[in-house]
């Protein structure tokens, strides 16, 4: 593909997205997705706008007004971004789509940063040390699409995303909710928006839990990790005829570590990370009943040469294959390298920028000694700005 296709399909792209702003408001979009590609430094607003200087020629406060006033709403430009333009392309009407879900931190500067607040870092932390930075707290819905130039391979593309907030930073208006709520409340959306279209939601491990899973969908089918020292039961037996409520769950089972312990695999082959692999499978149904009242597949993995821990997976689709359910397991991980990208490659998690103040009387420029005075701060120096 040479650059013309490229610049004629990114200019199609942003059209697309334009219908959901009004028309300045779509001239400024427009101005700052061209801004945001040529850009080669932080992308805040200003460089944006000087990167995409041949096509604004407005001031650049308008710019700002678009994030700070503008009347447009995030969930449209995710519903037209899925819809219009990633489905049609990737996903074939008839087939379903894979979502993954997790939640990232973004770090930032300043005592007065709306929302922000300490939360695990997950690149500096390690095992045994828990490492905190001042950062937002993003939990995102990526699409997941096979590459088509290595199609062992996936591609995660961003298209929903939600900032969670502190009790402490909520109120009446907007009501404390947990990372799973939040999940939730986006797949709900997505779903609503492709209609009776299956969709796999894959998320990790911390995921799973009742707000999640109790009121998911009928269209949507989620697969994670499930706890080694999960509370598993038998299903509920069937009614006697007996007066009174009947049983909702069958007798208890031994933790998932005893259970592998005694448990006949059997081989197959399966595709992660990349490559077709030999693993050894287990599964059964049993019932997970603080997070569900309805059966679930659990799947337990095993290396053959005995390097690799067990693995303990589990889908609320009880008629899927063990194989497939480790399959779309693994094909979740590429979201966590697409958060490491966007902040990376795209300075999601850098972006510092000082908004231009006019200059006070008096000769001395006394915003430019702030501004210099407030990127030392930003980079921790405590020696005075010259």
């Amino acid at each position: 593909m040479d650059s013309a296709s490229i610049s004629s399909a990114l200019e199609s792209m942003i059209l697309t997205l334009s219908i959901v702003f009004h028309a300045r408001s779509a001239d400024n979009f427009r101005t700052l997705v061209h801004g945001l590609v040529l850009c080669l430094g932080r992308p805040t607003v200003t460089n944006m706008a000087r990167a995409a200087s041949d096509r604004f020629a407005k001031d650049v406060t308008a710019l700002h007004r678009f994030f700070s006033r503008a009347t447009w709403e995030p969930d449209d430009v995710a519903r037209v971004l899925l819809t219009m333009i990633l489905l049609p392309l990737f996903v074939p009407a008839g087939m379903p789509l894979w979502l993954a879900g997790d939640d990232t931190t973004a770090e930032k500067t300043g005592r007065k940063v709306s929302f922000a607040g300490w939360f695990r870092d997950a690149v500096r932390s390690t095992g045994s040390t828990t490492v905190k930075h001042w950062a937002h707290n993003w939990v995102i819905v990526c699409l997941i699409v096979p590459c088509p130039f290595f199609p062992q391979r996936f591609l995660h593309l961003p298209i929903h995303a939600r900032l969670y907030r502190k009790k402490d930073q909520c109120d009446k208006n907007n009501p404390f909710r947990t990372r799973q709520e939040l999940l939730l409340e986006m797949v709900k959306q997505i779903a609503s928006w492709v209609g009776e279209r299956r969709i796999e939601l894959l998320a990790d491990g911390a995921y799973p839990s009742r707000e999640l899973v109790r009121d998911l969908p009928r269209s949507v089918v989620l697969t994670s990790r499930i706890r080694r020292d999960a509370a598993l039961f038998n299903l509920a037996p069937p009614r006697t005829g007996r007066v009174g409520r009947p049983a909702e769950k069958g007798a208890p089972l031994p933790k998932l570590e005893k259970i592998a312990k005694s448990a006949t695999f059997e081989p197959a082959k399966v595709l992660r990370y990349g490559e077709v692999r030999n693993v050894l499978l287990h599964s059964f149904i049993a019932l997970w009943y603080s997070v569900s009242k309805k059966p679930v597949r659990i799947v337990i993995v095993r290396d053959p040469a005995g390097i690799e821990h067990d693995d303990f997976f589990f889908t609320t689709d009880v008629d899927s294959k063990p194989a497939d359910v480790v399959v779309r397991y693994a094909a979740r991980w590429g979201v966590e390298e697409a958060n490491r990208e966007v902040k990376q490659s795209l300075g999601f998690d850098q972006v510092l920028e000082l908004r231009p103040e006019p200059r006070v009387a008096g000769g001395r420029d006394v915003v430019a000694r702030r501004g210099r005075r407030r990127m030392a701060r930003a980079h921790g120096s405590r020696r005075r700005p010259l």
